[in-house]
């Protein structure tokens, strides 16, 4: 991985070391800042949590996972399948310097408190496994180190098994501290890091297919919606909810759901795994028609208004979690348990007693289920990419149409961006491309 600002580091470093036996102490203030505090920057990295977790990644996301779709310019693109690697620029970067490079600042920082540093962690360990879990081996053990120029990409596997060790580290030393009370602001809410640090780590546990070690955290994880770990958004321009932000203010028509497959279940065209009557509730939520066109809600009181949260984690999946890698593990009974208390949970958010019946399911048509009930809580959110890919798309979601020669696959991966391709030696050769299978998502 390259950091553009790398370079005018080291120019910068050697220029002062020239002249710093003319200039030493000249201008030194003992007033002034010459590191950012930690409990400041720590802030910054809970943005690029949310960058990463609800911007570009999400959007990209959600069109692959048919559950919107690409409606004008480069997003059409997206939704013919037809990815530029020079659109995963900025993603990277800003994953790589705005929130690896600020955690691993905070991490060094030996006056920093323990509940900062867990924190950190936490946010550090997530990105790192969320990035392998798109692109496949990513910079690791090297990463965001000003004195190697071209870091070694570590593999997928190893990436995973290091990230989920970082969040655990961060639960033991964040304990209980709440989310809310947290440092930087009130960007997030929720119950407490440790609650959501144990859905994460159940989570890139899950991926890793250590569903022994997904039930471990899980077991520990939110605890009630109430407890979601959620982004928290307001009215002015740069604060609004990042869908609203990016289909209203920014790029009108490029972001649509029409003819995707969240909205056939939800409407009806398709028959759910699982009868629904509240799935109409459900598209409502998320959805608005107008014409010919399916549109994201983004009116008061839409999924995507200007002021709605955004999910980071929470407890709908922490149950999904329990309820698939229980399934996995042969205890049927108890996966059947965690999908009914999503129903429950569903059956209140949406004030409809008989809108979301129990399941009585078993087999492989409880494991539907909870797939597909993942699949359409979960709309909008980075983590059902990860699950189709997994799951080798058990639950059969369609490919995009292409309008020419069709697509022989479910879409496997990011691209690598093109400043990387340009830049770092030990890129993967040869590179991997947008249908080639990532090596911890080759079975289910």
């Amino acid at each position: 991985m390259k950091l553009k600002n790398l370079y005018y580091l080291i120019f910068a470093s050697l220029l002062l070391v020239n002249c710093e036996s003319y200039t030493e102490d000249l201008n030194n203030d003992p007033n002034a800042f010459t590191v950012a505090a930690s409990d400041l920057l720590i802030g910054q990295a809970q943005l690029a949590l949310i960058q990463h977790m609800g911007s570009n990644n999400a959007r990209y996301s959600a069109v692959f996972t048919n559950q919107m779709s690409g409606g004008d310019r480069q997003y059409l693109t997206l939704n013919t399948y037809s990815p530029n690697r020079g659109n995963y620029n900025d993603m990277w970067n800003d994953t790589y310097t705005q929130g690896i490079k600020n955690t691993k600042i905070i991490l060094a920082d030996e006056s920093a408190g323990g509940t900062i540093l867990g924190i950190a962690e936490i946010i550090q360990g997530t990105l790192f496994a969320d990035l392998a879990a798109l692109y496949g081996d990513v910079p690791f053990t090297e990463a965001v180190d000003a004195e190697i120029i071209n870091p070694v990409y570590d593999s997928q596997s190893a990436v995973l098994t290091g990230a989920i060790a970082q969040i655990v580290s961060g639960i033991s030393k964040s304990g209980s501290s709440s989310i809310a009370a947290g440092y930087g602001g009130n960007r997030l809410s929720g119950g407490t890091w440790a609650e959501a640090g144990n859905t994460l780590a159940a989570r890139y546990s899950l991926l890793s297919g250590n569903y022994s070690q997904a039930i471990s955290y899980a077991s520990n994880g939110i605890s009630s919606t109430a407890n979601d770990l959620v982004s928290q958004h307001g009215t002015s321009l740069d604060n609004r909810n990042l869908f609203y932000q990016f289909a209203i203010d920014e790029r009108q028509d490029y972001l649509v759901a029409t003819d995707a497959h969240s909205v056939n279940l939800l409407n009806g065209t398709t028959e759910r795994a699982l009868e629904t009557p509240g799935s109409s509730a459900m598209f409502d939520s998320y959805f608005l028609v107008d014409g010919q066109r399916v549109l994201l809600n983004t009116n008061n009181g839409g999924r995507f208004s200007q002021t709605s949260a955004m999910k980071i984690a929470s407890y709908v999946e922490n149950q999904l979690i329990l309820a698939e890698a229980k399934y996995k593990t042969g205890d049927e009974s108890g996966a059947l348990q965690h999908l009914n208390n999503v129903r429950a949970d569903l059956r209140v958010q949406y004030d409809a007693a008989d809108g979301f019946p129990d399941s009585a399911a078993s087999g492989a048509t409880l494991l539907k289920q909870i797939l597909e009930e993942k699949y359409l809580v979960l709309i909008g959110e980075l983590v059902t990419f990860h699950d189709l890919r997994r799951t080798r798309n058990f639950i059969g979601v369609p490919n995009k149409p292409t309008g020419s020669t069709g697509a022989s696959d479910f879409p496997q991966r990011f691209l690598y961006p093109q400043e990387e391709v340009d830049a770092n030696d030990n890129i993967p050769s040869p590179l991997p491309e947008f249908f080639d299978v990532t090596a911890a998502f080759t079975s289910y």
